[in-house]
């Protein structure tokens, strides 16, 4: 475990694969869904996972990122001192499709005090997909039934 400046730890995992993971796939009205493990001497409260868009698939180098595209995964630790949390967000229509790279997960603490954990690794991806649904099908209106 890492010790911050502002008294947040977390978990990191010491071995990393050499293998690329294939990350999760979500579409329009799926639940992203990030387990995040915490630790916090004052308990863990509100959590924001930051995920930002890569331009290219899998370029993730800081030019890589999309500065106009980023999403906000939220969940809340319950003020527990070693917690799960799962950040959450339902894919709309707005979100672009692509890959999203997390590039930071901000953390409250029941005193309110905020810690920053940059660019957190093992580093986590996933994807969004237009399937296409919009034009699976042409819906032809008839006129106001009796």
């Amino acid at each position: 475990m890492r010790d911050n400046p502002r008294g947040c730890r977390r978990e990191e995992e010491l071995v990393m694969t050499a293998e690329r993971v294939k990350p999760e796939t979500y579409t329009i009205d799926d639940t992203i869904r990030v387990p995040i493990e915490l630790v916090d001497e004052e308990g863990v409260a509100h959590v924001r996972a930051i995920f930002r868009r890569l331009r290219y698939a899998g370029e993730l180098g800081p030019r890589g990122l999309d500065p106009d595209n980023t999403l906000e995964l939220r969940g809340n630790g319950q003020n527990q001192k070693h917690t799960t949390v799962e950040a959450t967000l339902k894919v709309r229509d707005e979100h672009e499709p692509g890959d999203y790279l997390c590039v930071a997960i901000q953390v409250y603490d029941s005193g309110g005090n905020m810690a920053m954990i940059d660019k957190p690794m093992p580093s986590r991806v996933f994807k969004i997909v237009d399937e296409g649904k919009k034009d699976d099908k042409k819906t032809e209106f008839l006129g106001w039934g009796t």
